[in-house]
């Protein structure tokens, strides 16, 4: 829906992505305060920053398998776990720069997550969720027992040129215009015919069928692009935090990816940004509210900042499923619309 006095008159026009001035100016204005962030922000909340961009590619990634394609992943966690020990292994044993291992590190999680994918062909829903809850835990066998998992692979820093990207500053750099273009990238895959193939078999996969869509292709081609997605974000974090360890990819991690597409709102590229901005804020929150909570009460000190963020979570993502299980984006959308009407909203 256009705000009122707007038109569309080419087809062009009618398939843009950002439509009128104003829309241009707000984005431009957006990505100017976004670059400029490290130059005014505390060293923790460009660590925020960072934390919230490699998490967004890895929802926007799920959202394109769950979301739009329908089918459940409880191994995104797993998946991003290759591209980090892939990325750690290719610029360590084969001295590739780190500029290409990224995206190789992104093509090996996509081809692991086209082995997994091949069930999906057969079983769906709970039975295609149990299969990537197996893909989790054997990932995660595979790098511990042939790969040094447990104790983890050093990742050196990035290099471009004298530039070396060590800080948090100069990092923010490299995980927040990826994690821009993973989005921008994301919302042009699902106005694709790829993107209306997905959608259809998340809505019916047997009329789907019976339309001429190759179901089983384009699932396939749904999970090597999620995971493609999570490879890179897992390769990302790994080069952050100079560690390739199994203790950053668990099943959790999972699970609260997944939460946070819900929250956000599956089937919506602007829910995947909001999901995990709000989770991650949430998580940030609890932290800094948890030491007050153990010096208040010293019979909860044990523990009890793991303990506070699963109850906050889960009590957030049931509040969620409850009262708005479209999402932050249905809400957002629902705005949108009341400001386009005006004056005659209601």
């Amino acid at each position: 829906m256009q705000p009122c006095g707007t038109f569309n008159r080419t087809y062009a026009q009618d398939m843009a992505i950002i439509r009128t001035g104003t829309q241009w100016a707000i984005l431009a204005v957006f990505l100017v305060a976004l670059f400029t962030l490290p130059l005014y922000l505390p060293g923790q909340y460009v660590y925020l920053t960072i934390y919230i961009g490699v998490g967004i590619i890895a929802v926007q990634g799920l959202n394109i398998l769950t979301g739009y394609c329908g089918q459940i992943s409880i191994a995104q966690s797993g998946f991003m776990a290759v591209g980090a020990f892939g990325s750690a292994l290719i610029t360590s044993r084969l001295n590739i720069p780190f500029w290409f291992a990224v995206p190789l590190s992104g093509v090996l999680a996509g081809v692991v997550g086209l082995l997994f994918g091949i069930p999906s062909l057969r079983i769906k829903g709970f039975y295609l969720a149990l299969a990537t809850l197996a893909a989790q835990f054997i990932i995660t066998f595979a790098i511990i027992h042939f790969f040094n998992g447990d104790t983890g692979v050093q990742v050196s820093a990035p290099r471009l040129g004298p530039v070396v990207f060590s800080t948090d500053r100069s990092f923010f750099y490299i995980v927040v215009p990826t994690a821009v273009l993973f989005t921008f990238l994301a919302k042009n895959i699902v106005r694709t015919r790829m993107g209306r193939a997905f959608i259809a078999i998340r809505d019916n996969d047997i009329a789907a069928e019976a339309m001429g869509i190759n179901i089983f292709r384009y699932k396939l081609l749904a999970f090597f692009i999620g995971c493609f997605f999570a490879g890179i974000a897992g390769s990302l974090w790994a080069a952050y935090i100079g560690l390739a360890s199994v203790d950053h990819y668990s099943l959790l991690d999972s699970v609260w990816l997944l939460a946070m597409m819900v929250v956000g709102g599956m089937g919506s590229v602007s829910g995947a940004v909001f999901g995990v901005v709000f989770i991650r804020v949430i998580e940030y929150l609890t932290q800094l509210v948890a030491p007050y909570i153990a010096a208040l009460v010293p019979a909860l000190s044990f523990n009890v900042l793991s303990a506070l963020e699963v109850l906050v979570f889960s009590l957030i993502l049931m509040l969620f499923l409850i009262f708005e299980p479209r999402g932050l984006a249905h809400r957002w959308e629902m705005f949108k619309t009341s400001y386009r009407l005006h004056p005659w909203a209601r």
